[in-house]
């Protein structure tokens, strides 16, 4: 019967102490591109997609394909520094949903100023 009680309290103890915990922030490392200029790097790359799209509903023969290395230029990276950042942002959801509300954001803000892209 005691045997059930110790059982019994270390699973409690476990059980509070589990739940009580903090998670650890999670450190972007240097090779990585930061939020706010993934931000920036997607939002980009939105709007030309966008673009590349609307070109081709007017002219259903013509086939553009989005130029990621002007964006690239644009923005200073190369094709590797957003592979590898897009895939560390994928491997942490919690970051990317942060970096898509600041895309989202920045979007609602354009969609309501005529003229900026």
């Amino acid at each position: 019967m005691k045997r059930i009680y110790c059982l019994l309290l270390t699973a409690n103890c476990l059980l509070v102490f589990s739940c009580g915990q903090k998670p650890t922030p999670i450190v972007i490392p240097a090779n990585i591109i930061q939020k706010e200029k993934m931000a920036c790097i997607l939002t980009d790359i939105h709007l030309e997609e966008a673009k590349v799209k609307l070109r081709s509903l007017s002219d259903s023969a013509k086939k553009d394909s989005l130029n990621f290395k002007k964006i690239f230029a644009k923005d200073t990276i190369t094709k590797q520094q957003y592979e590898e950042s897009l895939n560390f942002y994928i491997d942490h959801p919690e970051l990317l949903n942060n970096v898509y509300e600041q895309v989202v954001n920045e979007l609602t803000k354009m969609q309501g100023t005529p003229g900026k892209q």
